[in-house]
């Protein structure tokens, strides 16, 4: 008897699903951008680390390069808005830069971009991460290889202070702020990389006093990006260069207490995390492999098979979100479900879908059922034969989804072959297929 997961329709849900990654076609190709930032679905900055700032007013379909700033090393950018925005410089000397200014400021949407190095307090000595954290108030941290400094505007950069923080760790390289008083930075132990460990610290003053979460058990890894989908549940990223297994960081508890989590046992050059809920959520590294993705808040991973190199992603709304790498990516949630406020009903666009997609050597299949009555699901190779029957049963209820796996095998519990197969699915009246990609 296959399980059927019933669900209410007078309240939106959201969907544990991956959705879809696109490479935008006329996004630029570098070695890696940096970082990127939307103020809203459509506009939106990326940065690389040879000194260039680009920009899209149409949600990616073209871009424009805003600044070519020679010998400048650009890992960071935020707007407060469409006009008011801030990219970070690593600092002289920190990945071949020479350029020894440390942030750049745009007051017209990136036109033009004016050098800034006022700075209250000792002036940092590179800007890794950048975030905004309301109308007024961005937070800094660097850089990757030290010294470690937090910096900070309360008035939209019109003034910034800074504070030294190497006496209690070696390098910070990101930052996650729930509101201006509380928040947490990440980095390293050790400017030694072989010899560091990974560190969070966390602030509830602003940044007055600082205390280690965590100090991860190994060595020869730090701390890389930090993702909070809600206010109790985070995670960070924790690169190696060598050797595995390798281990990423998750909170349950608002970031209190933090756990040691296995990604993989097999070496992967982690860099890039980004969750667009509490259990979806996407793994990048800094190489040629494609990036990884979980539905079950990191108990198990699988190639997304998109974003070689992703260093950033951020997910505009449960729907809509960007990522940088290679190139950059734009994700849309396939399910994309939208209310009837008359039948307060919801009515997905797509009734099916399968993550991850290509997959192997198995993929989980997601499918809404509208009718009550006897349901079919069944797996159909290219000629639309029947390679395997998934359900065949009948379901009480209409209004359904049903999440259910297909290990990738026959009726015969013989591995099928690779190709391109359909998942038919036959519910009353209701008949719907999906194309699916077996790769071997």
């Amino acid at each position: 008897m296959m399980k059927f997961i019933i669900y209410l329709f007078c309240t939106p849900f959201l969907f544990s699903q991956p959705g879809e990654w696109v490479t935008l076609p006329n996004a630029p190709v570098v070695s890696r951008f940096n970082d990127i930032n939307f103020v809203n679905e459509n506009q939106g900055w990326a940065v690389n680390g040879w000194g260039q700032i680009y920009y899209t007013p149409d949600a990616g379909d073209s871009w424009e390069l805003q600044l070519n700033q020679e010998n400048s090393h650009f890992r960071s950018i935020g707007f407060f808005d469409s006009m008011n925005g801030w990219a970070g410089n690593v600092g002289y000397g920190e990945f071949g830069a020479l350029d020894t200014i440390k942030l750049y400021r745009t007051s017209n949407g990136g036109e033009s971009w004016e050098p800034f190095d006022d700075f209250m307090g000792p002036e940092p000595a590179g800007i890794c991460g950048l975030q905004v954290v309301n109308d007024t108030v961005m937070c800094a941290v660097g850089r990757v290889r030290g010294p470690a400094f937090f910096t900070k505007t309360m008035d939209m950069g019109n003034t910034w202070v800074s504070t030294d923080l190497s006496e209690i760790v070696a390098g910070l390289i990101d930052l996650y702020f729930f509101d201006p008083d509380t928040g947490f930075i990440i980095g390293l132990t050790n400017e030694n990389h072989l010899q560091s460990s990974g560190i969070v610290l966390r602030t509830v003053d602003g940044g007055e006093s600082w205390e280690p979460m965590i100090i991860t058990s190994r060595q020869g890894e730090w701390a890389w990006k930090i993702s909070f989908p809600s206010k109790n549940v985070g995670y960070v990223s924790l690169q190696r260069n060598y050797e595995a297994p390798i281990y990423f960081l998750k909170t349950l508890d608002g970031g209190e207490i933090w756990e040691e989590r296995l990604f993989s046992e097999n070496y992967y050059f982690v860099q890039g995390i980004g969750f667009v809920n509490d259990t979806l959520g996407w793994i990048g590294g800094n190489s040629s492999d494609p990036s990884y993705v979980t539905t079950d808040g990191g108990n198990s991973w699988s190639s997304a098979g998109f974003g070689n190199r992703m260093n950033r992603a951020q997910f505009i709304t449960q729907n809509v979100g960007y990522a940088c790498g290679r190139t950059i990516y734009k994700y849309s949630n396939t399910l994309n479900i939208v209310s009837d406020k008359n039948s307060q009903s919801i009515i997905p666009e797509n009734p099916v879908i399968n993550f991850p997609n290509p997959f192997n050597p198995s993929t989980t299949i997601l499918a809404y059922l509208p009718e009550s009555g006897t349901v079919n699901i069944s797996i159909l190779d290219i000629l639309g034969r029947t390679v395997r029957t998934l359900v065949n049963e009948k379901v009480f209820e209409g209004e359904t989804w049903q999440e259910i796996l297909w290990d990738g095998k026959n009726d015969q519990k013989k591995q099928a072959p690779g190709g391109i197969y359909f998942c038919r699915i036959l519910n009353g009246t209701t008949i719907t297929q999906h194309k699916m990609i077996l790769i071997k």
